[in-house]
């Protein structure tokens, strides 16, 4: 549905002057609100940039616009100016989208295959680290193993260097 309105925007000076061209923007949504019976209203940038032109303090008294209503929203733009839908630009975006997902996945594809190896590299070195302690128990208990023997060996040598002494 299409429709040319002429918003009378003298309420807006009822305001503080610092708030008028929120005011009028406030106003224009409301008025589209009740006659374009929608909640969603979007303001294009021409209409913005004709409240605001003058500054906050001074909007224009009525401004004339071009309505379009269409899938649940309506978009407003002033009269001779062309309404951008913005369905060419939900394309684009769901195709970036798309792309970025991709290329997240592959990414999180490699952070997966980098974070296996390291698991692969930690067990294999905690495989080692148990072949070590297995193989310095067997040395250590050789090790005692010898040193028994040598004590044993130096406590007969001495036993029987006392028989000889005496």
């Amino acid at each position: 549905m299409e429709r040319i309105y002429t918003i009378p925007l003298r309420k807006v000076f009822r305001a503080p002057r610092t708030k008028r061209a929120k005011k009028a923007i406030t106003l224009i949504r409301e008025f589209l609100k009740r006659h374009m019976k929608c909640e969603e209203i979007v303001i294009g940038k021409s209409l913005n940039k004709t409240i605001w032109a003058r500054g906050i303090q001074k909007p224009p008294r009525k401004v004339r616009i071009h309505a379009l209503k269409h899938d649940g929203k309506v978009y407003a733009e002033l009269l001779g100016v062309d309404i951008k839908l913005p369905e060419k630009k939900k394309v684009e975006k769901e195709v970036k989208k798309e792309e970025k997902e991709s290329k997240v996945s592959e990414e999180e594809e490699k952070t997966e295959k980098k974070e296996e190896k390291v698991e692969e590299v930690k067990e294999e070195k905690s495989k080692e680290e148990a072949q070590i302690k297995k193989t310095k128990k067997v040395g250590k208990a050789k090790k005692k193993e010898e040193e028994n023997k040598k004590e044993e060996k130096n406590s007969e040598s001495e036993n029987a260097n006392e028989g000889k002494k005496v």
